[in-house]
């Protein structure tokens, strides 16, 4: 069962050797569990992927995301149980939704998960914007995807979605960095990802040129705070105003960040630029909120009416290529 995934039917074990009294005790011993009659699972009944099937489907969307180590900035509201769109007898579980899929997700995939393509989709389509973007940079990253198969996610798309490519960026290194790069882009700063600083180190975003911006998503530790401090001198030396923001700064006390931020480039340009003085960089599209949908953002695929800058045909690399 392990090498299955975790979760087998009674007639691929039974094909498999076992008995009807081997199941009985595995069960007893609590060695195996039944999410429903003809199942049995190595989960823990609270797993998610016990919960999708005992519903009768398999886990899709965030839920089968985080189960792969997806960048989930907000925890969904529900587990997504993914079904056939002619699927009966299901059972309600708390916590749990239900989705009708079309027949080629449920042709593919594992018994107890969705293929991942699906599921990312679905998490990006169900996502707010900066959330969907963190979760495309994931999947340019995080390894569990190759070049080609973000292609197929990325023609499975709406039209109107497909501009999120020209927002990813394959240099992220966390959930933290995607959502600061999305939020300050919107304001209509330039942002860049991982600039290298000193020695074998680098930047976690450059604002505008000038700021440095470092993101702690995790507690100091006493061996990397001294090589903190002195990568923020090499910072400064380069004279560049250096701020370290928290995980707890960039979630609840975001708009105190900016004002600092936005502090700091005026004291380089001579006035503070305020958020509405900025413009969307030329040629990167505005996610804008649809009320024609379920769907929390519009945003179109503008490169093949405005040619991209370099760093934005650099953000769509390993998609249009493999398209």
């Amino acid at each position: 069962m392990t090498e299955a995934g975790g979760v087998l039917h009674k007639r691929d074990l039974v094909a498999l050797g076992a008995r009807d009294r081997d199941l009985t005790r595995a069960v007893r011993e609590r060695e195996v569990q039944r999410p429903r009659r003809g199942w049995y699972a190595t989960f823990d009944p609270r797993d998610p992927r016990f919960v999708a099937i005992a519903v009768g489907g398999r886990l899709t969307g965030h839920s089968a995301l985080a189960v792969l180590g997806g960048w989930i900035w907000s925890a969904p509201t529900s587990i997504r149980v993914s079904v056939p769109g002619n699927a009966s007898r299901l059972r309600r579980r708390p916590g749990a939704t239900v989705v009708f899929d079309r027949d080629e997700v449920s042709n593919r995939g594992s018994l107890a998960m969705v293929d991942p393509r699906d599921a990312l989709l679905r998490a990006v389509l169900e996502s707010p914007f900066e959330e969907a973007v963190a979760l495309w940079d994931w999947a340019l990253t995080g390894g569990a995807f190759r070049a080609v198969e973000l292609a197929e996610v990325y023609e499975m798309l709406p039209q109107d979605a497909r501009g999120i490519v020209t927002w990813a960026d394959e240099r992220s290194q966390s959930i933290l960095e995607s959502i600061a790069r999305v939020r300050l882009l919107q304001l209509g700063h330039e942002v860049t990802s991982q600039e290298p600083v000193g020695q074998n180190q680098s930047i976690d975003l450059v604002i505008d040129g000038r700021v440095a911006l470092e993101l702690d998503g995790r507690a100091f530790h006493g061996e990397s705070f001294e090589s903190d401090r002195q990568k923020d001198l090499t910072i400064a030396i380069d004279r560049r105003w250096v701020f370290r923001v928290s995980y707890d700064m960039v979630r609840r006390h975001w708009r105190r960040v900016v004002t600092a931020l936005q502090t700091a480039l005026g004291l380089h340009v001579g006035r503070v630029r305020r958020a509405r003085d900025r413009p969307v960089p030329s040629g990167v599209p505005r996610p804008v909120t649809t009320s024609r949908s379920a769907r929390l953002w519009v945003c179109r695929d503008r490169t093949s009416r405005t040619r991209p800058r370099t760093s934005e045909r650099r953000r769509v690399s390993g998609i249009t290529r493999a398209v």
